[in-house]
């Protein structure tokens, strides 16, 4: 187990960070035990951070492997009970491969649909015309104008 757990623990050392040379921060810790399955109604994120902070050095951020080994006996307890640890190196085989996915966007109403559309974008939003150049002459002209904004004398509307 120890060579099987030792890769594992570099797979997630090395997660978003392959110059890694073994080192585990606490989100890291985390991800293991989320990716692992290790979390669920006995075992919450604030246990976690708590082991976490108990197991590790004082004064420093990470832990090594020897440290994160000790940590295992630990979580078997919280998790099954007086001798779990089999049944959680078995978890951790299992499921030892850390997960990435992105956020995916929920569906929305008045972005998606679009009979919801209302104003200009209700006709296909807002465009130029063509030929209608913006010059220094045609933009500081201060004659009377349409609700758009549109000079009266360039209107090519009309």
């Amino acid at each position: 187990m120890p060579i099987e757990l030792k890769d594992i623990y570099m797979r997630f050392c090395k997660f978003g960070d392959p110059s890694n040379k073994g080192t585990m921060t606490g989100a890291k810790f985390f991800k293991f035990c989320k990716d692992c399955k290790i979390t669920d109604s006995k075992i919450t994120r604030t246990d976690i951070d708590m082991l976490f902070a108990k197991i590790k050095v004082k004064g420093t951020r990470t832990i090594t492997f020897s440290i994160f080994k000790s940590a295992i006996p630990q979580l078997a307890a919280k998790k099954y009970g007086p001798g779990g640890e089999e049944k959680l190196s078995e978890l951790i085989k299992k499921n030892g491969f850390s997960k990435s996915s992105g956020t995916k966007a929920k569906a929305t109403r008045f972005h998606d649909d679009k009979s919801q559309y209302t104003g200009v974008y209700k006709n296909g939003g807002p465009s130029s015309i063509a030929g209608h150049k913006i010059t220094l002459s045609k933009m500081m002209d201060r004659s009377k104008a349409n609700v758009r904004g549109v000079n009266y004398r360039y209107d090519h509307n009309k």
